[in-house]
Parts: C-alpha cells; sequence; structure tokens
C-alpha cells in the first residue's frame, strides 16, 4: 500500500530537487496568481448577484462573497508586490508550498459555496452554478499550470464534486454538462502534462545553457588572466578568432619580426607566422593531426607552437586552439645544457660520455683501422698542488689547445676524460702513424708552458696506445688496453707511448692475482714476515739499529720480491695495513733486543699525509711497551714529494712524541736541501749508488764526503747504505761517515722467533727446486 500512496503523494507535493525549476515557477505565479484571483472575484459576484433576487440568504449572496474577495485581494496584493522580487530556491519552494496547500482549500470553499446556492435559483441560475464552476476549474488549471499539483489537486476535488453533484440531480442535461466538463478538464489536464514538461525543459535548457554561458565567460576570464598565450582559430579560413591578454602582449614584443600590431591580431590569418605556411595549413586542415607541436624561428626568436583540437560536447569539432611562448631564452638553456652534457667546461673538448660514444660509433661503422692514444699528463699534480687550481687550469686550457694543433687529420678527435687524462681518436693506414702522431703529442706538451706572472711549468705525458682492430673491436676493450698500455709507459719511466702488447695483459693480470694473494696473506696474517738488518757505527762497530725489512712467502710462489709486493700494496691501498703490520711487529720484536739498538720502519708515500701515521705510531708504542726514542721511522725523499706540507705536518706529530725520524735515499730527490731546511731529520741515509761507486768514482765519492760533512754541520748522523765489501767501508770511513748498513756485515735476517719456520720453508724450497731438476 506504501508502495502505491508514495508516488501518488509525490505527485501532488512540490518537488524541490531543481533549485531553478523553482525560482522559474515563482516568476510565472507572479504575474498569474493575480490574474487568476481576479477572476475568481469577478465569477463570484456575478454568481452573487444572479441569486439576490432568487431568494438566497444575504449570508451567501454577501457575506461570503465578501470573504472571498478579501482573501482574493490578499493574495493578489503578495503577489503583486513579489513581481520584480529575485526569489532564492528556499523562498520559491516556499511560496509555492503555501499555493499547494491553499488550492484544496480554495476549490473546497468555492465549490461548497456555488452548491449551497443551487437550491435558490431558477433553471437558469442552476445553469449559471454549473458554468460557474466549469469555469473556476479551467481558470485555475490554466494558471495554476506551471505547479502541476496544486491544478491537479484543484481539478480533482473541484470536477469531482461537479460531476458527483449533478449526476446525482438525475436532470439529462446536468449529466451531459458533467460529462462535458470531465472531457475538457481530461483533455486540459493532458496539456497541463504537455506544458509542465515542456516549461521544466525549457528551464533546464535555459539553465544549462546558463551555466554554460557562465562556465565559457569564467573560462574566458581564467585564459584571459593565464601566463600562457592561447588563440583560438576558425577552422575554415585559419583566422584568429580570440587571443588573450598574454598572446597580444607576446606579440608586442615581437611586432618588428611581424607585418602587423598587436591590436590587429583578431581577424588575421596564422599564415604571417610561417615562412611557408603551405605545411602548417595541411596539418590544421585535418583535426585527426592534433595535438601537433612545432617550435617557428622568427629572426633572432624561437616560437614554441601546441595545437589541440577543440571538440563540442557531441564530439563534433570547432576549431584549433594554440598555446604558444617565446623560448628563445629556453632553447639557448637546453644548448648549454646539451653542451655541457656532452663537452668539457674548461678544454671545450668532448667529455668521457661523448667520448664514448663516438668511438663506439667509429668501431661501428666500416671506416678502417682506428687508433686509441689515451694520455695522462706527468707532473700536473705537482703544478696544480704548489701554483694552486688557477695555474692548473690555464695548463690544461693549454695542453687542449695543443692537441688540437696537432690532431688537425681528417676523422680525428680529441677527449678530455677528467682530470688531466686525454684521449685521442686517430684512423691510421700503418701502426707506425699512430706510433708517429703519439711521440709529436709527447714532444708538442713537453714543451714549457707559460702562465701567469711570468711563471713557466714544464710537465710531461705518458700515452698508451691500442689499435682497432687488433686490439679490440668494442670500445670498452679498446679503451682497457689502452689503459694497460698507458700504466706500461707510467712504469718504464714517464714521457713515453707503449703500444699495447698481449702479455702486458698478462702482467696486469697476475698484478690483479697478486694483489688477491697479498689480501688473503694480510686477512690471514699468514706468509708476512720482517727481517732486520743492522745498522753499525762505523767507529766501534757496535749495532746501533735494526731496519725492519717486510718478506713474503707465497705457498705455490715461493718467497716473493718487496719490490713486487710493495708497489702493488701502495697502488691498490694495501699499504696502510701492510706498513701496520711492520709496525706493530718491529715493536714488538725490538722491545725484547737486550742490546737496547734502536728498530728502523720504513713509511710508503701512501701513508703520508692522510693523518693516519702518527695514531698507528702511538698504538704500535702503547701495546708492544716499547719507548718512543728506540723507534726510528724512515721516509724518502721522493715520499715527500706528494702532499709534502701534510708530510712534514705527520713527521711533526710523530716527532713530537720522541720518536726519530730519518731521511732515507738522501741524493736521489729533486730537493734534498729544501727537504732538509723543512724538517729537522734525526739521520741522514746515503743511497747506496752513491757508496758502492765511490771507490772507482771520484765525483760519487764527493757526493758521499759532501752529505757526511753536511750531517757533521747540521748535527745530524749520515748512514751509508750498500756497503758490501771492506772497500767500500773503507772508502765511506774516509769520508766522514757515522754509521754503515750492508751485507759486509750481514743480510737481512729473521727474528729468532720466526728463523726455525723460516729454515723449514727454505729447506722444502731447496728440495722443490732440486726434485724439478
Amino acid at each position: 500500500m506504501r508502495d502505491i500512496i508514495r508516488p501518488i503523494a509525490r505527485f501532488f507535493s512540490v518537488p524541490t530537487d531543481n533549485p531553478e525549476l523553482l525560482k522559474a515557477q515563482y516568476r510565472a505565479f507572479s504575474r498569474q496568481m493575480p490574474m487568476m484571483y481576479l477572476i475568481l472575484m469577478l465569477s463570484t459576484w456575478a454568481l452573487a448577484i444572479t441569486h439576490m433576487d432568487e431568494g438566497a440568504p444575504v449570508w451567501l449572496t454577501i457575506g461570503i462573497p465578501l470573504l472571498f474577495t478579501l482573501v482574493s485581494a490578499l493574495r493578489i496584493r503578495r503577489w503583486w508586490k513579489s513581481r520584480h522580487i529575485e526569489p532564492t530556491a528556499e523562498i520559491a519552494a516556499g511560496a509555492l508550498r503555501r499555493t499547494n496547500r491553499l488550492a484544496p482549500g480554495i476549490a473546497i470553499s468555492f465549490t461548497l459555496w456555488s452548491f449551497l446556492l443551487f437550491p435558490y435559483g431558477n433553471a437558469y441560475a442552476q445553469s449559471h452554478v454549473a458554468f460557474y464552476m466549469a469555469i473556476t476549474v479551467i481558470t485555475c488549471i490554466f494558471c495554476l499550470m506551471h505547479l502541476r499539483s496544486a491544478a491537479m489537486i484543484v481539478a480533482v476535488i473541484v470536477n469531482g464534486a461537479f460531476v458527483t453533484f449533478f449526476a446525482l440531480t438525475g436532470h439529462a442535461v446536468f449529466m451531459a454538462t458533467a460529462v462535458n466538463i470531465i472531457l475538457v478538464s481530461a483533455g486540459m489536464l493532458v496539456i497541463l502534462g504537455i506544458n509542465y514538461r515542456d516549461f521544466t525543459r525549457m528551464v533546464n535548457a535555459r539553465t544549462e545553457s546558463l551555466r554554460k554561458e557562465r562556465e565559457q565567460s569564467r573560462l574566458l576570464h581564467m585564459i584571459d588572466d593565464m601566463p600562457v598565450a592561447v588563440m583560438t582559430v576558425e577552422p575554415d579560413t585559419l583566422k584568429i578568432n580570440y587571443a588573450n591578454e598574454t598572446s597580444k602582449q607576446l606579440i608586442r614584443n615581437i611586432e618588428h619580426l611581424l607585418p602587423l600590431k598587436a591590436d590587429d591580431l583578431l581577424g588575421t590569418c596564422i599564415d604571417i607566422f610561417h615562412r611557408h605556411p603551405e605545411h602548417q595549413r595541411g596539418i590544421l586542415a585535418d583535426p585527426a593531426n592534433l595535438p601537433h607541436n612545432a617550435r617557428i624561428k622568427l629572426g633572432p626568436e624561437v616560437l614554441d607552437l601546441k595545437v589541440s583540437a577543440v571538440r563540442d560536447n557531441d564530439g563534433s569539432y570547432i576549431g584549433p586552439m594554440l598555446t604558444w611562448a617565446l623560448v628563445t631564452k629556453e632553447i639557448e638553456a637546453e644548448n648549454r645544457i646539451l653542451q655541457l652534457a656532452h663537452y668539457d667546461t674548461l678544454t671545450g673538448l668532448a667529455n668521457r660520455n661523448t667520448f664514448q660514444e663516438q668511438l663506439a660509433a667509429r668501431l661501428a661503422a666500416p671506416e678502417g683501422r682506428i687508433g686509441l692514444l689515451f694520455l695522462d699528463l706527468d707532473g700536473f699534480k705537482l703544478v696544480n698542488d704548489t701554483r694552486g687550481h688557477r695555474a692548473g687550469d690555464m695548463l690544461l686550457k693549454q695542453v687542449a689547445e695543443r692537441l688540437q694543433a696537432i690532431c688537425t687529420g681528417p676523422s680525428m678527435s680529441i677527449s678530455r676524460l677528467g682530470g688531466d687524462e686525454f684521449a685521442v681518436v686517430a684512423p691510421y693506414e700503418d701502426p707506425d702513424q699512430a706510433v708517429t702522431l703519439g711521440n709529436a703529442i709527447i714532444g708538442a706538451l713537453s714543451a714549457p708552458y707559460h702562465l701567469e706572472n711570468d711563471w713557466q711549468a714544464q710537465i710531461g705525458v705518458s700515452i698508451g696506445l691500442s689499435l682497432a682492430p687488433e686490439h679490440g673491436d668494442d670500445a670498452e676493450t679498446l679503451l682497457s688496453r689502452a689503459d694497460i698500455a698507458l700504466y706500461s709507459a707510467k712504469a718504464a719511466g714517464k714521457g713515453t707511448l707503449r703500444l699495447f702488447q698481449h702479455d702486458m695483459e698478462c702482467r696486469i693480470h697476475e698484478r690483479v692475482r697478486l694483489e688477491a694473494k697479498l689480501r688473503g696473506a694480510l686477512d690471514g696474517n699468514d706468509g708476512l714476515f720482517v727481517f732486520y738488518q743492522p745498522i753499525v757505527d762505523i767507529h766501534t762497530g757496535k749495532t746501533t739499529a735494526r731496519e725492519a725489512l717486510v718478506r713474503w712467502h707465497h705457498p705455490q710462489r715461493g718467497w716473493i720480491s718487496p719490490g713486487e709486493f710493495v708497489p702493488v700494496a701502495e697502488q691498490c691501498g694495501l699499504i696502510d695495513r701492510l706498513g701496520g703490520f711492520v709496525l706493530q711487529s718491529a715493536c714488538r720484536e725490538a722491545a725484547t733486543w737486550r742490546d737496547g739498538a734502536r728498530v728502523a720502519v720504513n713509511v710508503s708515500a701512501g701513508q703520508l699525509g692522510k693523518g693516519t701515521l702518527a695514531p698507528a705510531v702511538l698504538a704500535a708504542l702503547v701495546e708492544s711497551g716499547l719507548e718512543p726514542g728506540r723507534l726510528e721511522i724512515e721516509v724518502t725523499e721522493t715520499a715527500l714529494l706528494t702532499e709534502e706540507a701534510d708530510a712534514i705536518g705527520d713527521l711533526r706529530r710523530i716527532r713530537d712524541m720522541g720518536v726519530r725520524v730519518a731521511l732515507d735515499d738522501f741524493g736521489t730527490g729533486y730537493s734534498s736541501l729544501a727537504h732538509l731546511r723543512a724538517f729537522p731529520f734525526d739521520k741522514i741515509k746515503i743511497d747506496g749508488s752513491f757508496v758502492r761507486d765511490a771507490v772507482d768514482r771520484p765525483d760519487c765519492a764527493a757526493v758521499v764526503r759532501a752529505i757526511a760533512e753536511l750531517g757533521k754541520r747540521l748535527g745530524v748522523t749520515t748512514v751509508a747504505e750498500g756497503v758490501e765489501t771492506q772497500a767500500h767501508l773503507d772508502r765511506v770511513r774516509e769520508e766522514g761517515c757515522s754509521e754503515v748498513q750492508g751485507y759486509f756485515f750481514s743480510r737481512p735476517m729473521p727474528s729468532e722467533r720466526d728463523a726455525p719456520l723460516i729454515e723449514r720453508l727454505n729447506a722444502a724450497l731447496r728440495d722443490e727446486r732440486a726434485s724439478s731438476r
């Protein structure tokens, strides 16, 4: 039952889900309701007058019409005052609900009054009552047609009462009139429904139109205020029909490049932006080509143009919309970024990424043979550290200029791979051509460089050369083998060129294997020993110190020379661990010596300048209990050449602990006297090459004498290394040395603790050699 009642109740209620419809109904009623009440008043008084002479009581002919007139006048006044008011949805809904509530009261009141008058009149008067009721219902239906619920309420009440009342009279005329009224009312209600539907559709369509208009207006305001230039174009003529303010402002900026002014933009064909507009017209003629992006060059300016298709709600094509901007600065920035991504900012040469791309492309193309020259500057770091990065940058620029002056052949390319590394790719028919080019580069880069403040610098260059396809047909292999050749050139004394040979790669692989074995030995503390060679007072013959020398025995290779594995440790970052092993072992061993001799420990260049040496020395002294004065740290002149200030700082911190510091291999460095002045060494060790030759060469004897004399004047002990014969000893004694060291006194020997193990290892090695013969 509820499912039936609810739809009926909704049908006879005021719908409030459409605010715009409510307001439109209210506006329509403000015009129609006064007319309805006026017609009802006039019709009521006309019916009352015709019944005044028929004996109807006064309260029916005058009293009730006066009451109806008062109520109608009040309603007319209320609606008349609201005819110019723009209502809100809430006001409209309230007024319509009141009308809906008043409708049954008005219908019942006027119908009941008519039935009360009916008995007092003659046949004509009674026909007037029927006519009055028909006119009343027709008037109300037409005037209430925009509020379907009220119109239906009035029609149902009046027609229901009318038909029932006149059908019960039994009079044929009145019964026929009732039937006619039913038919007319039914037709009017159908028309009412159609009109109400059309009215609703009209209101909804107008509301939608206004919404779209507001959205379009808001969108146009937004587009006008946008910082992006927007234009729309007629699809047939390609004439501009809209341009926002940003578009006009941009046009003002480039008016000198166009045949129009910004104020004349509307109505102008977009062909003015194109030197050859046919292509653009072809694209815009078909919306299937959209969206479309293009960049247009206008003199020095660049326009970035994006064209998209504007479509209606039904999907139909309205026309193209253009968004555009001046991107000249952005293009310059993009080109700058591209330059930074592919070229070195300092020298302007191709960088590593571009080099790899170019090399891969050259190797993929069938252009014959190419040579890759991998360059590394010799001595650049010293210039950069001593003269500053500004001087280093000037030097690198001049290096690049010299390379560009030499490598002018066809298909040659030059790259800076980073730091002081360069690469040259050059075609060749014969390997000698590539070698000749490399030697020319060495000669050119070795010439003096003129830097700021009239300062000159001289450096060298080492070159590794690999050839394609002989040494590889891909960029990675070719560069790797050029790097191997460069490593060989550096090892050969720098300032040279080396062509890759396959045995170089074997040596590199052997070095890698040796590094792995050394790392394993350090991790397991296996096979590493410290031997000791005495340093003797030349006058008393007493051992004053013993130099600690690291030795390594490998199970498969036997004894490996320190000259082989110490450089590997320096290059692969193991030197701190190896040096720490020697330092700790030497301090522990020296603490057991009964003669109180000092122990001398060599320090590599890789251990200096990092701030780690002094803590390592302190830890070794604390752990062993050795007095600081019994420890000597030996450092070579060449070790001081790198990061000299930091290295001297490390030595000062060690000496402040009470540890002695010796300068080893004196005379073989680059600035010996400068080092002696920079740091107060406790001992100077004369390189063995001078000692061995001093017997036969007066110049070497003079060097030994000069160093010994210098030591006396500075109060520094001088040690002659490499004393292997009595003649060597006699010579260095004559020249004034304080102490001596060499095979004449003793070879390096293991500690007492390690001696039995060393003997077993040597015995096993002798047996193995004997069995292999």
